[in-house]
This record gives structure tokens, C-alpha cells and sequence, in this order.
């Protein structure tokens, strides 16, 4: 693994939400660390308290609750060049209700919550991107997938999934992708069939 490549594409994707001066980038890559995940892992557990933010640099997560009969509901998928985390328990220093699962080998950089916190109050670039990648990804991204869980068919949720994310399609199991999209793996079968 090539650290310089890693740490580069990391500041990359920071930058697409906010560009950040040298000195922040200089205090923020002492907090960080790299970490090779290996599929199957499972990154975090439901009723844990969680401590880390990741950037998934390769590799790929499912975001998830599983119910006591063992019912799954799959509520994001993330992907290389995405951030990962269970980001309400975090913010409200609690145990998450939702696990984390490595899916594929991953790379990730991690970095503690509350070390950024202390950055974000000392570089107000920092805190511009938090605020930028919060707004995104928490409130526009989110209220797309609310409303389309609420309102479309399932054939149309799957649809909306393919052209959402055309490359995750080929790279999750059948019961991955239904228990993203609220139905049974059979249910899906027969959208697929139908398409």
C-alpha cells in the first residue's frame, strides 16, 4: 500500500467539499491512520459506541440493522471515495443502532471523532467542510432515499438503485441489494426477471 497515494486521494475527496489550507491538512494527517480491512469484518457492532470516522479508499461497507428474527435492513451502502460512519451515535455519543460490514477487502483512513472535533473549533476551513459534507450527504442524499423508499414501486426503487449507483449493481449479493430496498430477495428475482 502506498501511503502518499492514500493520504492524497483522501485530501482530494476533503477538498471536493471544501478546500483546506496546509496547516489544516498538516494538523488533520497526524490524527489519521490507515487501516486494510479484510471482507467480512465487521467494522462495527449495533450497540457500540462509536469512536471513528473512515474514509474508504478502496473496498466496500454495508450500513445496517438486523432485527432479533434476523431480518436485515441495509440503510447505505458505502463505497471507495466515500466517508464512513455511524454518524448520529457519534455526534451523540451513544451506541449506534446500526452495524458495519466490511463487504470487499477495504483500505480505509480512520480518524478519531472527538480529535476532530478539536480541530474543527481551531481551523474554520475544517469546519466549513463538515458543514459542507453534512449538508450533502445527510440531508440532500438522505431526503432523495426518503422519499423514494416512501413513494415509489420496488421495481422503481430498484431502477432509482441502478442509475444511483450503476457499479455497486454488480459487486452486491441478491439479498444485499433487497434488504437495501425494503423487499424480499424473491420479489427482487422477479423485478429482474420482468426488466
Amino acid at each position: 500500500m502506498d501511503r502518499e497515494a492514500v493520504m492524497n486521494t483522501f485530501f482530494t475527496a476533503l477538498n471536493t467539499y471544501h478546500a483546506l489550507e496546509d496547516e489544516t491538512r498538516r494538523a488533520f494527517e497526524k490524527l489519521v491512520r490507515i487501516r486494510e480491512i479484510p471482507a467480512g469484518t465487521k467494522y462495527l457492532s449495533a450497540d457500540e459506541v462509536p469512536v471513528f470516522v473512515s474514509y474508504i479508499y478502496s473496498g466496500l461497507f454495508s450500513y445496517y440493522f438486523q432485527y432479533e428474527n434476523g431480518d436485515t435492513v441495509i440503510k447505505k451502502f458505502f463505497p471507495e471515495n466515500t466517508f464512513m460512519a455511524s454518524t448520529s451515535a457519534l455526534i451523540q455519543h451513544d451506541k449506534s443502532r446500526y452495524a458495519i460490514d466490511a463487504l470487499e477487502d477495504s483500505i480505509v483512513v480512520e480518524y478519531s471523532f472527538t480529535e476532530f472535533k478539536h480541530l474543527l473549533q481551531k481551523h474554520h476551513d475544517l469546519a466549513l467542510f463538515w458543514i459542507n459534507y453534512l449538508g450533502r450527504h445527510w440531508v440532500v442524499e438522505k431526503e432523495h432515499l426518503e422519499i423514494t423508499h416512501k413513494y415509489l414501486s420496488a421495481k422503481e426503487r430498484y431502477q432509482d438503485f441502478l442509475v444511483a449507483s450503476p457499479t455497486l449493481a454488480g459487486r452486491l449479493q441478491l439479498q444485499q441489494i433487497a434488504a437495501f430496498l425494503g423487499i424480499t430477495p424473491t420479489q427482487l428475482s422477479r423485478i429482474r426477471k420482468s426488466m
